[in-house]
């Protein structure tokens, strides 16, 4: 089957980190496999090498030098007029239709809202139309409560209308179903397929060490992966462990993640137990050295955070929030959750003294760490790849009016 794979952008984020994943596996099962992005400055080359590097990723061009340059400045001048301005979008679904039809793509799949609205309306110019299946990844449910762009939940019903079936990661991404005149779910073939992974560590030369931070092989190492956004909770992770580290000098914090926001941190930052190690093109390299995986995030879009996954990969019990899908991820049927979940209201932790007292635990019982690596190691199985893309080429099978069977 010949299968686009279609996102905003290829930058660092949950959504993009996972299309590049199911598309390197798509093209392992013998499928005909191209990445989209809508943005060609925006591509993390180092990223699409680590993850999918045999998945070839085109993108928009405007064809005229300077075009995209003035139409993404008139974007930002309309956007602070309360002001819509389509003609980029215009361009990008010409683009992309011109490409589904040079490629003769059987089905697109597009991740993160403001790809959906642009691939469904390419799809269905296509000459023949092209189905396409939208994989939610908690983008509707943010711009659903967003009043700064109104017309993206606006253009998402529309999505919506045209979209062939529909991928969800949690209950909590249907909610934009609940509004009126949004059509409604059972109207179109979908299914809760949980994101894929598929760990391969880096080769040994090129894996970091404890040693090379100065943590001992009998220290307990705290460690978070996530965007560098501070709704992900990085500042809670400082304070539960700035709190703990006077009284556990075994005790170190890793925070793997690059923006703007993380240097500040790491600016700030006096502990010489806190180690900011950066952008990780593959974060289990560093997983691969916690002892606990940390997630005390509030951010509203949250679904199905890929680094839970790579966490119980590991074999890292989690400490994370109460939100999106987290509390399924780490439950063992009729043993508990392999971690512990602390509450969150939307703007930040309801109790931050309940995560430092999570992470006490750790540090108190060696036993009850033992016992949730155990669970975690468990937990992994749900996220196994294989069983991700069978599941995704059931739908897009179903949504093609044929077969999804490998060589399409």
């Amino acid at each position: 089957m010949t299968i686009l794979i279609t996102l905003e952008d290829l930058r660092t984020g949950g959504a993009q980190v996972f299309g590049l994943r199911l598309a390197q596996a798509l093209h392992q099962r013998g499928h005909q496999v191209h990445l989209y992005s809508h943005y060609a400055p925006y591509v993390n080359h180092p990223l699409v090498r680590q993850i999918a590097p045999d998945v070839p990723v085109l993108s928009f061009e405007a064809g005229v030098p300077g075009l995209d340059w003035l139409t993404l400045k008139a974007q930002g001048v309309f956007r602070r007029l309360g002001r819509v301005f389509g003609w980029r979008e215009q361009l990008v679904a010409r683009h992309l239709r011109r490409t589904l039809e040079r490629l003769r793509v059987e089905v697109v799949n597009s991740h993160m809202i403001k790809s959906d609205y642009v691939a469904t309306a390419a799809g269905a110019a296509a000459h023949p139309a092209v189905p396409v299946v939208i994989t939610m990844h908690g983008c509707y449910e943010e711009f659903l409560h967003k009043p700064t762009e109104p017309e993206v939940t606006l253009k998402s019903r529309v999505a919506l209308q045209e979209a062939a079936g529909v991928v969800y990661l949690t209950a909590k991404n249907l909610e934009i179903f609940s509004v009126p005149g949004v059509r409604p779910l059972a109207d179109m073939p979908h299914a809760q397929i949980y994101n894929g992974f598929e760990g391969r560590f880096s080769p040994p030369e090129q894996l970091p060490s404890r040693a090379q931070l100065g943590i001992g092989a009998a220290d307990l190492v705290f460690g978070m992966v996530a965007r560098g956004i501070p709704q992900k909770g990085w500042q809670y992770a400082l304070n539960s462990f700035a709190e703990l580290s006077k009284d556990f000098p075994q005790a170190h914090l890793i925070l793997v993640g690059s923006s703007d926001y993380l240097d500040g941190l790491r600016a700030a930052n006096t502990n010489p137990r806190v180690h900011f190690v950066g952008f990780a093109p593959n974060p289990i390299d560093w997983v691969r050295l916690f002892d606990v995986g940390l997630l005390p995030s509030y951010f509203a879009s949250e679904s199905l955070p890929n680094c839970v996954a790579e966490y119980l990969f590991c074999g890292a019990p989690v400490v994370a929030t109460r939100i999106g899908e987290i509390p399924q991820m780490l439950a063992v049927p009729g043993q508990g959750l392999a971690g512990a979940l602390v509450e969150q209201n939307g703007q930040g932790l309801t109790d931050p003294a309940a995560l430092t007292a999570a992470l006490r635990a750790y540090l108190t019982s060696p036993a009850l760490l033992a016992a949730h690596k155990a669970l975690a190691a468990q937990c992994f199985d749900k996220f196994r790849m294989e069983r991700c893309v069978a599941a995704y080429e059931a739908l897009f099978g179903q949504v093609a009016g044929a077969g999804a069977g490998p060589g399409r």
